[in-house]
């Protein structure tokens, strides 16, 4: 191992899809990048996810550690334990999931970064290093960044970006990814990008910004979870960062079906990307409330057009529940 390291805990978080979280755990084994620990968490998957997961680690992995959540806050924890599998009581959501395996890292005390990584990526070898490097320059600007994102690319088509940074849009309440769907290019290597938000898939934040701003919301159960970690970042004096060195391939959406490869979303993350939207509005800009709903009905009112009865109920509960 170099010297002098910081410490990095890769938190990764599983909800049923396990063959999706064994090939990104193999492409994480691959990192140059030594002084790290891997934590995944399953969101309590329905299926089989927790044994599969620990089935392989016994098969791959030299040494690990696997504990239900009612045992973390008192199971000692050795030195480089390498890969431990943590199963969650329940599935409170993306946010409450990743929690769990943030708490369990800080409880260590040598963490100097988390990185939150969507279990339906692989990465590139030394998409961690760079990542650390560049954390350990901007961290210490001014205003310092407190969360870092990488290049996104798509898993099954990796010449093709899904994102740099996210923006969001306060006219029609939307949210898109910068460069979404054009070729890699030497255009996108760029020091710094303007963004709104860190794209979810690929969240690294310091220990100091954890300390500051505290961990994810679990108001949401999923979506614009990291939405709301940026803008908390921004008002606590934290910038966002972009590092297009490390290298991400996403597949998107494969447990939720919320992928946009055309088709249309499942009827959980239309549920969700609903009600978040609104918590998130609501708690940000709560002067926009009447433009909000005045647009929900709106688009409730263009589904029964489409005759789209179930998914327009969708939107009308929420205004309801909210308003």
């Amino acid at each position: 191992m170099e010297q002098n390291q910081p410490k990095v805990y890769i938190i990764v978080l599983n909800y049923v899809s396990w063959q999706d979280t064994i090939e990104c755990l193999e492409s994480l084994l691959n990192l140059t990048y030594q002084n790290k620990e891997i934590i995944v968490v399953d969101n309590n998957s329905p299926n089989d996810s927790f044994f599969h997961l620990t089935k392989w680690a016994e098969n791959h992995l030299p040494t690990f550690l696997s504990l239900e959540e009612k045992e973390v806050p008192t199971h000692p924890v050795p030195d480089d334990f390498g890969v431990v599998f943590l199963k969650a009581a329940k599935n409170a959501g993306f946010a409450a999931g990743n929690n769990l395996g943030i708490r369990f890292a800080l409880q260590i005390n040598d963490a100097a970064y988390l990185w939150l990584l969507n279990n339906d990526t692989t990465v590139d070898s030394n998409s961690l290093r760079e990542l650390v490097n560049r954390a350990e320059n901007e961290g210490k600007q001014e205003p310092p960044v407190g969360i870092w994102g990488s290049k996104l690319l798509y898993y099954h088509q990796p010449s093709l970006v899904q994102g740099v940074g996210g923006k969001l849009n306060l006219r029609t309440f939307t949210t898109s990814h910068l460069h979404e769907g054009e070729p890699d290019s030497e255009f996108l290597n760029v020091a710094s990008v303007t963004l709104d938000y860190v794209m979810g898939a690929s969240l690294f934040v310091s220990r100091k910004f954890l300390s500051e701003v505290g961990l994810l919301s679990e108001d949401y159960f999923l979506y614009f979870e990291e939405l709301d970690w940026a803008k908390r970042a921004q008002n606590a004096g934290f910038a966002l960062g972009y590092v297009w060195s490390s290298r991400v391939y996403h597949k998107e959406g494969t447990t939720i079906g919320s992928s946009s490869s055309g088709t249309e979303k499942s009827d959980l993350a239309d549920y969700h990307g609903i009600r978040s939207k609104i918590i998130f509005f609501k708690k940000f800009y709560p002067e926009k409330a009447f433009q909000l709903y005045a647009l929900l009905m709106a688009s409730a009112l263009l589904r029964v057009s489409r005759l789209q009865f179930k998914r327009a109920l969708t939107v009308f509960k929420q205004i309801a529940q909210f308003k």
